[in-house]
């Protein structure tokens, strides 16, 4: 079963960035998306969520549920009611959600270990407890039921964060996947921890070329990717 498959897929503004994208993402996977600054992976994440049009090629599969970069704390919400505010589709004339999606919302609280934080003003949380708390908007959002698994892309979640933080996040991620009730895509900079972290990589390469660790060796990849990292 995929998720997601993407045919001669090619992203970018107005010229291209990555070409000749064939890629298939099944349920259970957590995916590192790496590559120098630039290359194009927030772009590929966006156009793979549907905020941007493809360049050229297609894609097909589940909806995908995007979780951007360094989304701001605003105080004033507690951590139930910024998750909240991602089930809008679901609520009624009133603004109120239902029971399913307040079942949803405790479910992801305490999914992530967040259910005793749940009625904390989100800008008292540390960064760590915030960036699991954007995870949570996106489990909600999840297919329910019999919806199936769901796609998941988080564009430099550990961006920002401390070593304790960022190693938590990552757990977090990788547990998320576990039991194949979701795939998972995220980005960053971060190679050691991340690729420790992930089933499968990503990698951009200077040419707009994506290459994958599923048919390739992960560390013939990285070089290819990172050409700096041949002169270490």
């Amino acid at each position: 079963m995929n998720l997601l498959k993407t045919h001669d897929l090619t992203v970018g503004h107005g010229r291209p960035l990555i070409s000749g994208i064939n890629l298939e993402i099944g349920p259970g996977e957590c995916i590192l998306l790496c590559g120098a600054n630039g290359s194009g992976k927030s772009t590929l994440m966006r156009t793979l969520a549907g905020v941007l049009p493809p360049l050229g090629g297609s894609f097909d599969g589940v909806p995908a549920v995007l979780i951007p970069t360094r989304i701001p704390k605003v105080g004033g919400f507690t951590l139930r009611e910024f998750i909240r505010t991602s089930c809008y589709k679901e609520s009624g004339w009133n603004g109120k959600l239902g029971d399913l999606a307040e079942k949803a919302i405790g479910q992801a609280l305490d999914r992530l270990g967040l259910g005793p934080l749940a009625e904390r003003d989100i800008a008292t949380l540390s960064d760590g407890e915030f960036q699991k708390g954007c995870i949570a908007t996106a489990l909600v959002r999840l297919p329910a039921g019999d919806g199936g698994p769901g796609l998941i892309l988080l564009d430099e979640p550990t961006a920002f964060l401390d070593v304790e933080n960022r190693l938590q996040v990552l757990q977090t991620l990788r547990r998320i996947t576990e039991g194949g009730k979701a795939a998972l895509v995220f980005s960053s900079h971060d190679l050691a921890d991340s690729t420790a972290c992930a089933t499968r990589i990503l990698g951009i390469a200077p040419d707009g070329r994506l290459h994958d660790s599923r048919s390739e060796d992960k560390d013939a990849l990285l070089r290819t990717c990172f050409p700096a990292l041949d002169s270490r």
